[in-house]
């Protein structure tokens, strides 16, 4: 065993320059740079490991696959940040139930915000963005609802409540 003498003089001196090092040359989640604008599903899933690993382990129900169809005449705009937790889970989520699907519907775009929620081309604010995610159902060019952060039944689902709400 070592002695406290030892551990004094040798160890402690050795730890704190560890520890320093560690400190100084570690990035944080803040240090790394928000990715902005828009983007597809599959450059998402390859570039965010937590996304991908969320994807991988969902399995949707048959109701959330069902409930796809649904919204087959509309869009969806996806605002969402590759820095949220909320976004990690509720997005690849939402793309395993479309590829589940097996069906070429809805037509949607992903669009990443900054961890202000904004973004250089101005989409977040035109869509008054408060929260991520924010999924916006649009018909003929106009919002008809939206889901935000986490769905109250299903993402599916809930994106179905308010197309049929709409008709």
């Amino acid at each position: 065993m070592f002695t406290d003498k030892f551990m004094s003089s040798v160890l402690k001196p050795i730890l704190a320059v560890l520890i320093v090092m560690v400190s100084t040359n570690a990035m944080s989640a803040d240090d790394i740079p928000d990715v902005v604008g828009e983007m597809s599903g599959e450059a998402l899933l390859a570039q965010y490991p937590a996304f991908m690993d969320e994807y991988k382990s969902y399995q949707p129900s048959a109701a959330e696959i069902k409930a796809v169809s649904a919204i087959d005449d509309d869009t969806l705009l996806i605002l969402f940040g590759a820095w949220c937790h909320d976004s990690e889970r509720e997005v690849p989520r939402l793309l395993k139930t479309l590829d589940a699907s097996g069906l070429d519907v809805p037509q949607f775009t992903l669009f990443a915000v900054d961890r202000k929620k904004s973004d250089p081309e101005g989409v977040a604010e035109k869509h008054k963005l408060k929260y991520t995610p924010t999924f916006i159902l649009m018909r003929d060019g106009e919002e008809i609802g939206r889901v935000v952060e986490r769905a109250e039944t299903s993402l599916t689902q809930d994106l179905q409540a308010l197309a049929a709400a709409a008709e």
